[in-house]
C-alpha cells in the first residue's frame, strides 16, 4: 500500500497542487485549480486516479478564508485535511534547503515534504456548522 501526500499552496483565484509519493516521487505533474467547483472537481479527479483512496494526506497553509471554499468541498468529497501554520512551512523549507526561492509551485512541493515527516492531525469535521452558526449570529447582530 502506497501513501500519497497532497500540498496546496493556497491563493485567493487559484491553488498549486503537488502530489508526492511516500517515496517522495511526484505522482502527478505539479498542477494549477481555480478556486471555484471546476477546479476543485480537477482536484478530485487527480486524487480519484491515485491507487489508493485510503491514505492520501491534504495539507495547506492556513490562509484565513481564501481555502473555506475548498475546504468545503474536501469534507462533503470525505476527504481529510490539515491546515498547517505558514510559519512551520516557511521553517521546514528553510531547513531542507538554502535556496531562498518562493513561489507557489515550490511552496505546495515543500507543504507535501512537511507532511511527511508530521503526525497527521486531520483538520474535525463539523467545524463548518459553527462556521454557519457564527454567520447567522452575525447577520443577525447587523439587523
Amino acid at each position: 500500500m502506497s501513501m500519497y501526500f497532497v500540498g496546496i499552496d493556497i491563493s485567493k483565484y487559484k491553488h498549486d497542487c503537488c502530489i508526492l509519493s511516500a517515496a517522495n516521487q511526484k505522482v502527478v505533474t505539479k498542477f494549477v485549480i481555480l478556486n471555484n467547483k471546476d477546479g476543485f472537481n480537477k482536484l478530485l479527479a487527480a486524487l480519484q486516479s491515485l491507487s489508493n483512496q485510503e491514505d492520501i494526506r491534504i495539507g495547506f497553509e492556513a490562509t484565513s478564508h481564501y481555502a473555506l471554499n475548498l475546504e468545503l468541498f474536501l469534507e462533503k468529497a470525505h476527504h481529510s485535511f490539515m491546515e498547517v501554520n505558514p510559519v512551520l512551512i516557511s521553517k521546514h523549507k528553510m531547513s531542507t534547503s538554502l535556496r531562498r526561492t518562493k513561489t507557489d509551485t515550490v511552496d505546495c512541493e515543500h507543504i507535501a515534504r512537511w507532511l511527511m515527516t508530521v503526525e497527521y492531525k486531520p483538520h474535525p469535521k463539523g467545524f463548518y456548522h459553527a462556521y454557519s452558526l457564527k454567520s447567522l449570529t452575525r447577520l443577525r447582530d447587523r439587523l
